[in-house]
């Protein structure tokens, strides 16, 4: 068998990356792709220290289980790119109205009373996804989330690129981005169910169609059967033991149905994984007004960033859920006034 034949250029290239990521040594060459590996990673993709990729011994192929364990070490890590944005112009006017506009707060009054010119962090993410049901599901997600809010900014997975980012060297990172993602990771993987969901609703119909049609031609089956058996209770040969037998089996049915259902919703249900792929980390340059909200006799400051990417003010985060909203609702909290999104304020006290 020819060499050609067990591996794939953009693989042995994948291969590369994700040995030398790990420890291991590489040499390329007409044969496959030679490498030296750790005792560690040898044994977690289960082949000798020494082993040339996309040999017989080893062959490299889309769907192979060697190919599966090496993906799945390159997913363990999620890689991470960092770039800076620069914007050719920064707003100085008419915040006011874009207040009015990107921003609602019920039944309170809100006013900009200063602005600065200041330097934020974003991150886009991507989420791998896997359902599980009869069948299998794949898919990617990508959005964008405020790092130090945890908002969410859905028209920044679509904008970021257009800007021209400059991507730093390893070892050449600024301060501003921080070690502490928790703000952002947990508005993140809420926005990541959130999508996934949406991307699975095809799918999810898919396999309630599917239990419907089975669940349907189950009774129906165990319908028949039952007239079936009560019809053959009325046979003159049957012994009255027989009889009580038939009968028995008769009455046993609905339980078996139930059981066959439970079976079935079993098979048909999804389960969903979802872990990160990938991020890009970027330093931006952005306009932070400083809000004064009131409501009734309780108020509070409060800042918000205009983007100079979607050209809008970024969402605000609920202080009870930490979803991301662009309709707030006041509420006072002893000497505080919280900001809650529409579903928190009907179960505020």
């Amino acid at each position: 068998m020819q060499t050609a034949n067990l591996s794939d250029p953009e693989l042995l290239a994948f291969a590369a990356r994700v040995l030398e990521r790990h420890g291991g040594l590489i040499e390329p060459g007409a044969e496959g792709l030679l490498a030296l590996m750790p005792p560690a990673l040898a044994q977690e993709l289960e082949v000798p220290e020494e082993t040339r990729f996309g040999s017989e011994a080893a062959p490299l192929l889309y769907g192979s289980p060697l190919l599966d364990r090496l993906v799945g070490l390159a997913r363990r890590e999620v890689p991470v790119a960092y770039a800076h944005v620069e914007v050719p112009y920064l707003k100085k006017a008419g915040f006011e109205q874009l207040l009015a506009r990107d921003l609602a707060f019920a039944g309170s009054q809100v006013r900009v009373s200063s602005r600065a010119q200041t330097r934020t962090t974003y991150m886009i993410l991507w989420c791998h996804y896997v359902a599980l049901s009869d069948e299998r599901k794949e898919g990617l997600v990508q959005f964008g989330v405020h790092e130090a809010s945890g908002a969410v900014i859905p028209a920044l997975a679509d904008l970021w690129d257009e800007s021209q980012p400059r991507f730093y060297p390893a070892g050449g990172l600024p301060a501003l981005f921080r070690d502490e993602l928790e703000t952002a990771l947990e508005g993140a993987f809420k926005n990541a169910r959130t999508l996934v969901v949406a991307d699975l609703k095809p799918f999810l119909a898919s396999m309630q169609r599917r239990l419907s049609r089975e669940v349907k031609n189950t009774r129906e089956y165990y319908l028949a059967l039952a007239r079936e058996m009560r019809a053959g209770l009325a046979h003159p040969l049957l012994t009255e033991a027989q009889r009580r037998e038939r009968q028995a089996k008769i009455d046993a049915l609905p339980e078996e149905v139930a059981r066959k259902i439970a079976d079935l919703e079993q098979k048909y249900q999804v389960r969903v994984a979802i872990s990160p792929a990938a991020a890009v980390r970027l330093l931006v340059e952005v306009v932070q007004l400083l809000l004064e909200l009131r409501r009734h006799r309780t108020s509070r400051s409060l800042s918000v960033i205009w983007n100079p990417l979607t050209q809008s003010l970024d969402p605000l985060v609920c202080d009870q859920c930490r979803t991301s909203t662009r309709h707030l609702h006041p509420a006072a909290r002893g000497d505080d006034l919280c900001l809650l999104c529409h579903p928190c304020s009907q179960k505020a006290p």
